[in-house]
């Protein structure tokens, strides 16, 4: 099951002719969600940090979601020829019901990356189409600071998993960050808390792929963006989907 998984992805990823390239089929043996919900349970799902480092610290709240981010980070070249963020793009997909097979759920943000980097630069995100199966929750983005100073990041399943519901977003701020442990290439790992909304209390990005800029720019030149892929895992929410 896992080298058929692995081979998918290989072969996806190796097919630089094809002009959208389709990501993996699920797994067999993913466990479905009960009746009337759009998630596996996550109660097994354990979130691991590196050890060594004190800038994110353990979440203390029950995990609500397992995500799947596929998106782009954006950014500005600033006068000083270095690049700048400007938020990010993703869609968000469910990981809860592939969490307990432990060897794919661990990889997939390897798998995922793989296929989401050869797709044509015009596909800015996935667009709500399946990924390797997994259910679409919702999307990523950012809009500007409550205090009318800057930009935060949003989760969002107003639109996607939990339409009718108000309270499905939660909108972010920074508690920590370390850079990814594969290396430079990656976009660091965060720690955020929430300021509005109820999808959430607690919110880290780990397991990250890609998304980072060139180390530098020439000024005046155009914004640009960056593929990435990574996990979100969100703790605390009483959204329901």
């Amino acid at each position: 099951m896992f080298s058929t998984f692995i081979s998918l992805a290989l072969v996806a990823a190796s097919t630089f002719a094809a002009p959208a390239p389709a990501f993996p089929a699920p797994p067999t043996g993913l466990s479905r969600p009960a009746a009337g919900k759009l998630t596996c349970s996550v109660a097994d799902a354990k979130l691991v940090l590196p050890a060594g480092q004190t800038a994110l610290t353990a979440p203390t709240d029950p995990t609500s979601f397992v995500i799947l981010g596929v998106g782009i980070q954006n950014y500005t070249c600033t006068d000083a020829g270095v690049y700048t963020s400007a938020g990010a793009v993703a869609d968000l997909y469910d990981l809860s019901c592939l969490s307990k097979i432990t060897p794919i759920f661990n990889t997939v943000q390897d798998l995922a990356y793989a296929a989401w980097k050869i797709m044509p630069a015009s596909v800015k995100t996935p667009g709500g189409s399946p990924l390797m199966g997994y259910g679409f929750l919702g999307s990523h983005f950012f809009v500007t600071s409550p205090s009318g100073t800057g930009i935060s990041p949003v989760w969002d399943y107003r639109a996607g998993s939990a339409k009718g519901n108000a309270d499905a977003f939660v909108l972010a701020a920074k508690v920590g960050n370390i850079a990814a442990p594969t290396g430079s290439k990656d976009v660091d790992w965060l720690q955020l808390k929430s300021v509005q909304g109820s999808l959430a209390t607690q919110i880290y990005r780990t397991d990250t792929r890609g998304g980072q800029p060139p180390a530098s720019c020439k000024p005046g030149s155009a914004p640009i963006s960056v593929k990435y892929v990574s996990k979100y895992w969100l703790f605390g929410g009483s959204v329901k989907v």
